[in-house]
């Protein structure tokens, strides 16, 4: 055993560029749910097989030292899973986590240990009201430390056995809550695959979260597929069953969110049966009833039976389930302590205009109404090699680790780390994306309407040409959207949207880091000297300009630096693909190899021809000539037209 635990593991390998992998292999039901299990021999079996993974996870020390010299001393038992146990766990201030600890001994393969960090990984970039936060990790000798949020008053599940059935005021609250969590997973490309009452827990205030990403997946895109069956048999999906043959998306969290209604709302699920080969039956012919010694209103039978279609495509959205007519009945305020023992008092009392301010506070609080659209979460396989032979964790999973990446810096003489400000030093005003965005389709809509009229002599501006993205990588699957402008600056916007910017023909490159709270900050730093937290993402800058140098060509000849630009922002659609640029300009590449540049406010616009040809003119001027002079562009007007509302869209968006 000794000679195992000490055992190194091998770092994955490196990933194609703009590959994506599976990297999350749930663990299979029989190992998971024996209490599913209607045989004698299997339950047997897979007790063994659960006592025989639970040795292997050793109760950590009394006190647990991480690397960076922060102590946690073990609290109590909490519980056990398939792979893991977790443990209280108290830092020096006092403060009491969760901790869920995976033996080192258990890791054997790359498969397993990719499982792990890709859960870590998924957790990690997760920040929701309604998602159990994710603290830290961390390792020993022994064991795998994920550091959570702790949630005291146990789960959805705890409270239906106690309860037996929920009235369903208090389910209308409990939905809202995990409607709204999902919505955040599923705006990242997240599934969750494994939602179920036992995994929604209580926080100190009894709001809702979501835990165990287990069996979390991301998809590349948001109509791509995973045919992997997992999951909890009472709550699996009917696509989930088809496995290759079907494979499923989004709508499994739907369906789930179905399953968990009815449970809470009539006591048990509703394909329950002693044989969970009978259980994929029922679900496979979607064959449940609504009990009539339980009677639910008319209105949850409807949203339930829609959530439980058999076809996934028939299922509503999860922006459309809020929607439906069951939403409307009485409505709390919050979850109250006593919901955990038995029903609270004059729940059906509560007024309709009450019940619709509080559906309004509730679906605020849930996130319903700002949605946070990220890029998805990849694990990062070449972050994966560890310092230490005995390490698996990679230090960039670690929060704690970067918390004080970004740190407030002086002006140095010794061309250490400045801040730069953009208005003085570059000459280029960095204004909010939907300023930006409606200024620009302000000025195109107001010359659309006046094309016709004599020209002002303020809508012809100086039509030099612009700095442009020349070359373009997205690998936003593992490290951001990488870029070489025409002057052959290279950046990375990477996916925690800060932008690494190295200057061609400079000792010097350039951070912009996004605020939340105060929007974008230039840093400025020497490549000789690179903060410790850069080192890494030069190396990723390096290795783009390398593969774009060797495998790209330009769209434009050399220029000059007139001005520093940032990527701030790009889409990617069937038909184009859009850069907003932190100088204002928008470029728009098309799928026939055309480029069109839209700058000045929207005032002047540039076209760049499959063969390097570039010309720029005041767009009021090829509004009315339907057309470029020099050069004819392909339906010219019609991708103006797709410009103008490509702006718009996020004009209107952002506002």
């Amino acid at each position: 055993m000794s000679a195992l635990r000490s055992q190194p593991l091998q770092p994955l390998n490196s990933g194609q560029l703009n590959a994506r992998t599976n990297s999350v292999t749930p663990v299979k039901p029989v190992k998971r749910y024996k209490e599913n299990l209607q045989q004698v021999e299997q339950k047997q079996q897979t007790k063994k097989k659960k006592e025989k993974l639970s040795a292997l996870c050793k109760t950590p020390p009394s006190v647990v030292r991480t690397r960076n010299g922060r102590d946690y001393r073990r609290g109590n038992f909490l519980g056990e899973g398939g792979f893991a146990r977790c443990f209280q766990m108290k830092d020096a201030s006092g403060q009491i986590y969760a901790a869920k600890t995976v033996a080192k001994a258990s890791i054997k393969n790359e498969k397993t240990k990719t499982k792990l960090l890709s859960e870590i990984k998924i957790h990690k970039s997760l920040k929701h009201p309604n998602i159990v936060n994710f603290v830290d990790c961390f390792e020993d000798d022994i064991n795998v430390y994920i550091l959570l949020e702790i949630c005291p008053n146990q789960s959805l599940m705890e409270l239906l056995k106690n309860r037996k059935r929920v009235t369903e005021p208090e389910v209308r609250y409990f939905m809202v809550e995990v409607v709204g969590a999902i919505k955040y997973l599923h705006s990242r490309r997240v599934i969750h695959r494994d939602l179920k009452l036992g995994n929604i827990f209580f926080d100190p205030d009894m709001n809702l979260k979501i835990g165990d990403f287990g069996l979390a997946s991301v998809l590349p895109t948001t109509d791509s597929k995973k045919y992997t069956i997992c999951g909890t048999p009472n709550y699996i999906a009917p696509e989930v069953l088809g496995g290759k043959n079907t494979g499923h998306g989004f709508e499994v969290d739907i369906w789930a969110i179905g399953i968990m209604m009815y449970a809470l709302l009539v006591g048990k699920p509703p394909f329950q049966a002693k044989d969970v080969n009978v259980i994929y039956e029922r679900i496979k012919k979607t064959e449940y009833y609504f009990p009539e010694d339980k009677p639910i209103s008319e209105s949850a039978k409807q949203l339930i039976k829609d959530l439980l279609s058999l076809n996934p495509l028939n299922r509503p959205t999860i922006d459309e389930i809020l929607s439906y007519e069951w939403f409307k009945g009485p409505f709390p305020d919050r979850t109250r302590e006593v919901s955990l023992l038995e029903a609270p008092e004059g729940l059906e009392y509560i007024s309709r205009v009450q019940s619709s301010i509080n559906f309004k506070s509730a679906k605020d609080m849930a996130g319903i109404y700002t949605p946070k659209s990220k890029n998805p979460v990849e694990i990062l396989r070449s972050d994966l090699h560890s310092e230490q032979p005995k390490a698996m964790l990679p230090q960039s999973l670690s929060p704690n680790n970067t918390k004080n990446k970004y740190q407030e810096v002086e002006p140095d003489q010794l061309g250490r780390p400045k801040r730069v400000n953009f208005n003085s030093q570059f000459s280029t005003t960095i204004k909010r994306l939907n300023e930006t965005c409606f200024e620009t389709y302000q000025n195109i809509r107001r010359l659309e309407h006046s094309k016709h009229d004599a020209i002002d002599a303020m809508e012809l501006p100086k039509c030099e040409n612009p700095t442009l993205i020349s070359k373009w990588v997205d690998y936003s699957n593992k490290y951001g959207f990488s870029y070489q402008l025409t002057n052959d600056d290279i950046g990375v916007l990477f996916n925690d949207e800060n932008t690494l910017l190295k200057l061609h023909n400079s000792n010097k490159f350039l951070e912009l880091i996004y605020h939340e709270d105060e929007g974008w900050t230039c840093i400025e730093n020497s490549l000789a000297h690179p903060p410790v937290q850069a080192k890494r993402q030069l190396e990723i800058v390096d290795f783009f300009a390398k593969y774009m140098n060797s495998n790209l060509s330009k769209v434009s000849e050399n220029e000059e630096r007139k001005e520093v630009v940032f990527l701030r922002r790009y889409t990617r659609t069937p038909e184009y693909i859009m850069f907003e640029m932190t100088n204002g300009n928008f470029q728009f590449n098309f799928k026939d190899h055309h480029k069109i540049c839209i700058s000045k406010s929207g005032l002047a616009i540039t076209h760049i021809s499959p063969n390097r040809f570039t010309q720029t003119h005041p767009l009021i001027l090829i509004m009315q000539q339907g057309d470029f002079p020099k050069e004819p562009v392909p339906d010219c007007s019609r991708k103006i037209a797709i410009i103008k509302e490509a702006i718009k869209k996020r004009a209107f968006k952002e506002t």
